[in-house]
């Protein structure tokens, strides 16, 4: 699908998203400008800061005093100025792709803004030495170092289904043997997209963090009416939806950028059928689905496969670009093993 986003302010569709975005005129290709006043629910999308440190202290729990290390590193971070920050390519969602046919633009958009913004932070989220490599020297020549910023897991069905899991295949069958219909397509009302906005809300903010993107209802509207994303609808007999995922296909690559589901019907597994769901579609499209981060027991048992994703990172000046060199130097120790033990 390679339908234009509309064009909205960044407050229309997240309500903490604490920075503006604008589109780059030759490429349109999305920047995200940080505000100077950053609140404490900033989201991960649109600050590094509330990615790497604010999202890593609330996720280690009752390790107060780990959380209260990573907190104080995030204050040296804002010293540093890391919140004076440009994202280039940020789509206002967890998990940007760059298929080749984009490279060009990414990369003229980037130049472009690190010459009209010579005293911030420049950044590009989400790329994959697997699949961005050329990308990343190209950027790495230009003084950008890679730091990771989180493992993400992949199915691979652009020649169908190969590995058949015990897992995957037990909520494939149960999807099958259930009740639920499963509806896909670019058109749903007005109360559909509250419904789902409310599901998301219950997973998503809820649930885990108020550092994840706070969508409005216009947003789930206007990305579904628009024909940027696909709606996958889970809904009862009576027609009620009791789970949701969007569905963002850029190239051969699927991301879902929300889902949600009704954790008070005591439908059981609710979970695992939505996600069998989104794996049949993709199966059925031939794609390759990047299903995110988090959950990672629940994806490797299903076949998928984890991979380290990067933020590329330019300082406004050599001191700092020393620091990002240390820092990239370090993080190169870093193995997907030990992040797999984490949790991760």
């Amino acid at each position: 699908m390679q339908h234009l986003w509309p064009r909205e302010s960044l407050d229309i569709w997240m309500q903490n998203a604490g920075a503006d975005l604008s589109w780059h005129g030759e490429t349109s290709i999305p920047i995200t400008h940080a505000r100077p006043i950053r609140s404490s629910d900033t989201s991960y999308i649109t600050s590094l800061r509330s990615g790497w440190f604010d999202y890593a202290a609330h996720e280690m729990g009752n390790r107060k005093f780990t959380a209260y290390g990573i907190r104080l590193a995030g204050q040296v971070a804002r010293r540093l100025g890391l919140d004076q920050l440009v994202l280039v390519g940020n789509f206002p969602i967890s998990t940007n792709t760059w298929p080749d046919t984009t490279h060009a633009a990414l990369l003229t958009a980037c130049w472009d803004t690190l010459r009209t913004h010579p005293a911030q932070f420049i950044g590009i989220r989400n790329l994959l030495p697997d699949r961005h490599a050329s990308l990343i020297n190209i950027f790495r020549t230009k003084g950008f170092h890679a730091l990771p910023a989180r493992l993400v897991y992949e199915f691979d069905l652009r020649q169908g289904l190969i590995a058949k899991p015990s897992h995957l295949m037990r909520d494939r069958s149960a999807l099958s043997k259930s009740s639920l219909q499963i509806q896909i397509g670019n058109d749903i009302t007005n109360a559909e997209a509250s419904r789902i906005r409310e599901l998301y809300q219950e997973i998503y903010i809820k649930k885990h963090s108020l550092l994840n993107a706070q969508y409005t209802t216009q947003f789930f509207s206007d990305m579904v009416q628009a024909q940027v994303m696909q709606a996958l609808l889970l809904k009862n007999k009576e027609g009620h939806i009791v789970a949701f995922a969007l569905l963002y296909q850029q190239g051969d690559t699927l991301t879902v950028p929300a889902l949600g589901y009704d954790m008070h019907i005591g439908v059981d597994g609710l979970y695992r059928l939505l996600f069998a769901a989104i794996h049949q579609y993709t199966e059925a499209q031939k794609l390759l689905l990047n299903y995110s981060s988090g959950a990672g027991d629940f994806k490797r048992k299903r076949g998928g496969t984890p991979r380290m994703e990067y933020t590329l990172l330019h300082a406004p000046s050599p001191w700092k670009q020393k620091v990002l060199a240390w820092l990239e130097n370090k993080a190169r120790s870093i193995q997907i093993e030990q992040l797999i033990k984490l949790g991760a």
